[in-house]
């Protein structure tokens, strides 16, 4: 969506460790100039959607979003939500990134959800678009709900 809307985009991740239960990243980086340095150095947000975060980003400055499901965090800046049980309610037990960018965008509306909803229901037909899309909402209700 961001490219749609002329947005430079790149992206990086690091998943070695996946296969072991380990530490995976991807890192976002969007804007309106072109990007020289691919690396993020101070995040906008952070989205923790497993308990192998440990406490990796307990004294960042960005709001951090975080699956409760899986993890408990009492710091200023964390909001929990329960990705994964809400994911699994919906019988989608792969969106909980989904539930958790819904809460994001609660916090930080950098994109409509209306535009976000637009691309899902380009990319997923049916059932499968429905329910990414209740996935995308529920969590940002979660995180209005919670945050306020």
């Amino acid at each position: 969506e961001a490219m749609s809307e002329n947005f430079k985009v790149t992206q990086t991740q690091s998943d070695g460790g996946a296969q072991r239960g380990g530490f995976i990243a991807t890192e976002l980086l969007a804007g309106k100039e072109e990007i020289l340095f691919q690396e993020v150095r101070k995040p906008t947000f952070i989205m923790a959607l497993h308990g192998v975060v440990g406490n990796r980003y307990d004294a960042s400055e960005a709001p951090v979003v975080y699956d409760s499901t899986l993890l408990s965090k009492d710091l200023p800046n964390w909001l929990g939500v329960p990705c994964t049980a809400m994911a699994n309610e919906l019988g989608v037990p792969k969106a909980a990134n989904l539930v958790a960018l819904g809460a994001m965008l609660a916090l930080n509306p950098f994109i409509e959800l209306a535009s976000l909803e637009n691309v899902i229901k380009a990319r997923f037909r049916g059932e499968a678009g429905e329910k990414n899309i209740a996935a995308i909402r529920n969590g940002n209700a979660a995180a209005l709900r919670t945050a306020h």
